[in-house]
């Protein structure tokens, strides 16, 4: 069994402080209305269900409620479920709080799984890889799985070799100032004089492979006009 990640620590710290989500509902609806554009150019004839992984504040998930029957909220933090509680649609929201990569649903029994601004936070990829068999085993067929996730050629990033280098530089920094925070977050210490989070840089070919390991029958990366522009990876089931 793939236990939660070690990312967890200081993403429920991080909820007990508040920081690290945005609760901007009206960016929320700006960002769902986008993105339902896309899908339905991509065939979801369906909004009775949706599963939502890594709600935060409820910022999208007030959006997606507004057209869902029900959406399954999933978050690490507790506080942020209690936040995502009290969003004006939450009458069609239930949350759920995971403590290993499993969605506590039936399978075959949603018409969306998104996750958005979420997976790049995730420190082992095992743990992504989990829940993208998750998203998979929950659809049903005809489904689709939408996955925000940073590449090369969009969040800013040219790829170019300074750029890269930089990047990995700071990488390699931020492992070990991380590795000691989680030690004090464990310890019990919850504000500290700075924050930090793990943060990936994905390859769309790797996670289109893994997507497609899962069973998903076709995946589309598009780079939609989001904030400056973002990528979000679409999977059919």
């Amino acid at each position: 069994m793939i236990k939660s990640s070690a990312s967890d620590i200081e993403w429920r710290t991080y909820g007990e402080l508040e920081y690290g989500a945005s609760d901007n509902l009206s960016a929320g609806l700006e960002e769902w209305s986008l993105l339902k554009t896309h899908l339905h150019q991509l065939g979801l004839d369906r909004m009775q269900t949706c599963v939502e992984l890594g709600c935060g504040c409820g910022r999208l998930t007030n959006a997606l409620a507004q057209d869902f029957a029900q959406v399954h909220a999933l978050d690490v933090s507790p506080h942020r479920l209690d936040l995502t509680n009290r969003v004006p649609n939450s009458i069609n929201v239930a949350c759920h709080l995971v403590q290993e990569p499993v969605i506590p649903l039936a399978d075959g029994s949603c018409d969306l799984c998104i996750s958005t601004h979420v997976l790049q936070h995730v420190s082992d990829m095992r743990v992504v890889e989990k829940y993208l068999y998750e998203m998979r085993r929950v659809l049903r067929p005809a489904g689709l799985a939408v996955i925000h996730a940073p590449v090369i050629g969009a969040h800013g990033m040219t790829g170019s070799l300074s750029e890269v280098m930089r990047r990995r530089g700071k990488e390699v920094v931020k492992r070990g100032v991380l590795a000691i925070t989680r030690l004090i977050m464990r310890a019990g210490v919850r504000r500290l004089p700075w924050k930090i989070d793990h943060y990936r840089v994905f390859s769309f070919v790797q996670l289109s492979d893994s997507l497609r390991q899962c069973g998903f029958s076709s995946v589309e990366l598009r780079i939609l006009p989001w904030a400056g522009g973002h990528a979000y990876i679409f999977a059919r089931n």
